[in-house]
């Protein structure tokens, strides 16, 4: 073999050798290649930490050291769940109800119990409320940072701090808020790296971190840090992690274009996802292989997919996902043929993400209309289209964008109005928007040809 083995093949050799198809090809290799061989010692260095008994011990070390005073934190911490529910029943029904709370200015809500629940309601409301979720993980954050020191161990408090920054990396990610996102992971990680026991809880970073990374077209960081999390989460007995760790190294896979094989990969997570009895992650891996086999041109394999997907995601009431799914679904109707209803579906997905503040996949799913406007052969569609393409500089520039989005919608714009615009032209404006180029830096270049 001349090319490198990946991570990937070199942790299936390490699980299990003696079933590993390769194996003798491999062991053959990494004896003359230096950095196969290096990458092969890392990875079983690191199996070996997880695998040792330290980690444990130290646990176990510092649960014996008082086990009268653990038992009082976890009653306190019990009675503050309790009473933390109590507290914010009244102001959590609302986006208005919270602001006018003030929570982070009362004294009465300096607890643990108060930081959990404000993270947990964020988590819970990170799809449908996107924005008011961001303000409940905020107030975590403030709330976390008034927490009395001689109230908590200091590394109940490094948690409670990690996790609630985690959250708004969450919720951060789901905005389309990238860069922002990342900042708020480097705080989280911050704050877990000083407890001693931190593998899992920076696990927990590094998959959102490479979640982020695939968003942003940084594939190869993405990979590195999701398979490290997915031995993680699988060392700890984290099924459902480990699984969601797969869908995304799926993701990578569609991205890099190798779309049976993700299809595949998606496909075969299934079973396991049923067997959790996980509704979302169920429905995120049917949409998932809906997206595969539309790409395949399997459109009624990939109908059946979307149909499923929805019904979940309706029925968990996941907004944003049920949406982008209808946006799928409507691109989906375009690719067979049945046009009008093709465009409505997208028209309406176009406005659900404006209204919940997801302005880049509101921009996306209108460049998408545009296509297929354009692409009808009506000279009214095309008007419509052109029309579409000024809206969304007029969008863009009301909220003082002047990145590089802008500079590849105005074009856009300027090939409408010199009846330049051609379905490609639009599609490839949609693609170089899709790579978030005001987070990558990178400049929008005209095609050469089309």
């Amino acid at each position: 073999m001349s090319a490198h083995y990946d991570e990937s093949a070199m942790q299936e050799y390490l699980d299990d050798p003696e079933s590993y198809a390769g194996r003798a090809q491999l062991e053959a290799h990494v004896t003359q290649c230096m950095p196969c061989r290096s990458l092969l010692e890392e990875l079983r260095a690191f199996d070996a930490t997880l695998a040792s008994d330290s980690l444990w011990e130290m646990v176990e070390a510092r649960s014996g050291e008082a086990p009268g005073a653990i038992r009082a934190l976890a009653d306190l911490l019990a009675a503050e769940d309790t009473d933390a529910e109590k507290l914010l029943a009244p102001v959590l029904a609302s986006p208005t109800s919270f602001k006018r709370a003030n929570v982070t200015s009362l004294p009465a809500m300096r607890t643990a119990g108060v930081v959990r629940k404000l993270a947990a309601e964020s988590r819970e409301l990170r799809e449908r409320q996107p924005m008011h979720a961001l303000v409940l993980a905020d107030a975590a954050i403030a709330i976390s940072d008034q927490l009395p020191s001689n109230r908590y161990p200091a590394p109940l408090l490094d948690d409670l701090r990690g996790s609630a920054w985690l959250e708004r990396a969450n919720v951060l990610r789901a905005l389309g808020r990238y860069a922002e996102a990342i900042d708020a992971l480097d705080i989280a990680a911050r704050a877990y790296s000083r407890s001693p026991v931190a593998v899992f809880s920076l696990a927990l970073v590094d998959y959102l971190r490479g979640v982020v990374y695939v968003e942003t077209e940084h594939l190869d960081d993405a990979l590195r840090l999701i398979r490290r999390s997915a031995r993680i989460f699988r060392q700890f007995g984290e099924e459902e992690r480990y699984v969601h760790a797969k869908i995304v190294e799926a993701t990578i896979l569609f991205d890099q274009h190798r779309v049976r094989d993700a299809r595949d990969l998606f496909v075969s997570l299934i079973t396991a996802a049923k067997s959790l009895g996980n509704a979302a992650t169920l429905a995120r891996l049917y949409a998932n292989a809906a997206n595969c086999e539309l790409q395949l041109h399997e459109l009624a394999r990939a109908g059946e997919y979307y149909e499923r997907a929805l019904s979940l995601y309706e029925a968990l009431g996941l907004e944003t996902e049920s949406i982008r799914t209808r946006w799928n679904v409507g691109c989906l109707r375009i690719a067979m043929g049945e046009m009008a209803d093709g465009v409505a579906r997208l028209r309406v997905a176009a406005r659900d993400f404006e209204r919940l503040g997801l302005r880049s996949d509101a921009a996306l799913v209108t460049l998408d209309l545009a296509e297929a406007l354009l692409a009808s052969g009506d000279p009214a569609a095309a008007r419509e289209a052109g029309d579409l393409c000024k809206t969304l500089v007029a969008s863009f520039t009301d909220v003082g964008m002047t990145g590089h989005t802008l500079t590849a919608v105005a074009y856009l714009r300027e090939a409408f109005a010199d009846g330049r615009a051609t379905p490609g032209l639009v599609r490839h404006v949609r693609q170089y928007l899709e790579s978030r180029p005001d987070e990558s830096g990178k400049a929008f270049e005209p095609p050469t040809h089309l």
